[in-house]
């Protein structure tokens, strides 16, 4: 338990110096670079197996909360961009896959995890809980996430930009508890199934009916989340501990190689959406970056581009990912044992 805590507190000092020189998604990052080099001068570290099942939890309901009434207002007012945008993710998908699979020769399993776009904390998470490695997934989704939160800030400035409590303050106590009551039950119901990241769809999906059936306004501190996103960046990089020199080369030559073909990929088709439905450029291509959803708002905040049309095609991104993940990743392991 020592050595946990011991863990723990070295994620978080990795989290706030990260956050202090303003390191990319410092929460996530910061705590797995804090551990990594902790691991590097040999400081024993230890996590828990259960700390995925909490996160997991965590983040569908987390997701799910982050999903408004007018989200389905706007998936008619903008049918279609949102239709080209998934065409470009099957596009994406399958030339990524392809890429890693047969040009790095990866397997099919470290392939996909490693072609989804974004949901870095997702696909983490489902790699924990299928017993995959997640050193290589892991570094692949870094080096696309470092690029496209640190270098596209640099040429479109981010303004910071006050938020308002009240929304989580005026949240009961009580009613956040049945919310994660509820998730979790329904969680461990769909393990109980074999559903591939079960915990995680699970809640997502109670979390969703609770909201749009029942009428329940929730949401989550961010407080909160910054301590999810620690103690996933530190469990992260526990697992990768044993990480070897030659990994490390193979894995960064194929990570900068699928980055480069995933933001031509999303180049085109946001040029096509400019050129034929007239959305402007920046706009378009900010509403399909493969991820860094915060920092994508957030410069859409900052110029002049409507911001709920890039965070809306950013979520709709991320909550297709998280329901087709189960499914491409049982197609891709029935191929294996094919």
């Amino acid at each position: 338990m020592l050595k946990v805590m011991w863990t723990l507190a070295i994620g978080v000092a990795g989290a706030w110096v990260a956050n202090l020189t303003g390191l990319p998604s410092p929460w996530l990052v910061g705590a797995m670079i804090g551990v990594l080099l902790a691991i590097w001068v040999k400081v024993p570290v230890s996590m828990p197996s259960r700390t995925t099942t909490f996160i997991s939890l965590f983040m569908g309901v987390s997701i799910a909360s982050s999903v408004e009434a007018d989200f389905f207002v706007h998936l008619k007012d903008w049918s279609l961009s949102i239709g080209w945008m998934v065409m470009m993710l099957g596009v994406l998908l399958a030339m990524l896959f392809g890429f890693y699979r047969y040009r790095c020769h990866w397997s099919p399993s470290d392939a996909l995890l490693c072609s989804i776009p974004g949901n870095l904390a997702v696909v983490l998470i489902f790699a924990a809980q299928a017993n995959l490695s997640v050193k290589r997934i892991a570094l692949v989704h870094s080096v696309r996430l470092f690029f496209l939160v640190s270098a596209l800030p640099l040429l479109f400035p981010i303004v910071d930009r006050q938020v308002s409590a009240s929304a989580v303050n005026d949240i009961p106590g009580w009613e956040l508890l049945l919310v994660f009551m509820g998730a979790g039950f329904t969680g461990w119901g769909a393990v109980k199934l074999r559903v591939p990241a079960g915990m995680l769809v699970g809640a997502m999906l109670w979390s969703l009916v609770v909201k749009f059936v029942f009428g329940m306004e929730f949401h989550i501190p961010p407080e909160w989340f910054r301590v999810v996103l620690v103690i996933l960046g530190t469990a992260t990089a526990v697992r990768m501990a044993d990480l070897d020199l030659g990994l490390l080369k193979g894995t960064l030559k194929g990570a900068f190689g699928g980055l480069a073909l995933g933001l031509s990929v999303s180049g085109v088709f946001a040029f096509a959406l400019y050129w034929g439905a007239g959305v402007p450029l920046l706009q378009a291509l900010l509403a399909y970056m493969p991820g860094g959803i915060e920092v994508m708002v957030a410069i859409a905040f900052s110029t002049d581009v409507d911001p709920v049309f890039v965070a809306t095609h950013q979520l709709i991104r991320v909550l297709l990912m998280c329901f087709a993940l189960p499914l491409l990743f049982k197609a891709v392991g029935e191929g294996e044992r094919d």
